[in-house]
């Protein structure tokens, strides 16, 4: 799994949350949240391992239909039509994005396979540098630290979910031509959304703070279990117990209006 590594002594460099996740249905921020890896990439997504069959998806209800633009002129488009799905002051700055819609796709892909996404996403840097505290000779994550991402997740829970699920259906034929171009075989981009959210909900965030070692430039986990999981779930571990079920319950929101069993 790719590592996810902080910077000692400067702002780490925060990929930009990705517009589309975060305002059409994932993201965060989250997705919205992965830190430079020094590692290779991760390999494809490989299918989700259920133990009872999963549940038919409710039908999807009629939506009024709206006259599309083509994909590559759809930013404006569809920068004007999410910036009604919040009026938290934050959610204009994060629509300054170009190709909203393939880095939308991308995301997904790379949250369905646990991948870092890093590459598609570039924006939302914290002001705060990463910070820890020492007790007893060793290093934790700092409450400061967890706090520079209380407005990413306080921006991200004030989604209107019917909206956003509504929007998601009606620009769903773009967000499809657009998965369709990187020709990936044995999934469909239903498969790959489901299994990105089954992903990010699946993590489990302790309430106890999150110790880490310092390696050089670079904070660690000191746990080499977290230390070798995926990049969506060590973000959301540095974004702190608090912050992540803000996340997690939008989400959870977001997946039972899709008929996502989450």
């Amino acid at each position: 799994m790719a590592s996810i590594r902080r910077r000692r002594r400067s702002s780490s460099p925060l990929p930009r949350i990705l517009a589309a996740v975060a305002i059409i249905l994932v993201l965060v921020g989250l997705g919205w949240l992965w830190y430079q890896s020094r590692e290779d990439p991760e390999p494809p997504p490989t299918a989700p391992t259920v133990e009872e069959p999963t549940p038919e998806p409710a039908e999807e209800p009629d939506v009024p239909p709206l006259e599309l633009p083509e994909l590559s002129a759809s930013d404006e488009f569809v920068r004007t039509l999410v910036a009604r799905l919040s009026e938290h002051p934050q959610l204009a700055q994060w629509l300054a994005n170009d190709e909203l819609i393939h880095r939308f796709v991308m995301v997904v892909v790379d949250l369905a396979g646990g991948s870092n996404p890093a590459a598609n996403v570039e924006f939302m840097v914290p002001d705060e540098s990463f910070s820890v505290r020492e007790s007893d000779g060793r290093l934790y994550i700092a409450p400061e630290s967890h706090a520079r991402f209380n407005l990413l997740a306080a921006t991200f829970a004030s989604l209107d979910t019917e909206g956003t699920v509504q929007l998601y259906r009606q620009l769903r034929p773009l967000i499809i031509e657009s998965y369709e171009e990187l020709g990936i075989p044995d999934y469909t981009f239903d498969e790959m959304l489901e299994m990105a959210l089954r992903n990010l909900l699946a993590v489990e965030v302790p309430d106890e703070p999150v110790e880490v070692v310092a390696h050089e430039e670079i904070y660690d986990f000191q746990d080499p279990e977290l230390e070798a999981r995926g990049g969506a779930e060590k973000a959301l571990h540095r974004m702190g117990p608090e912050n992540t079920r803000l996340i997690q319950a939008k989400l959870e929101e977001l997946a039972r209006e899709l008929g996502i069993q989450p």
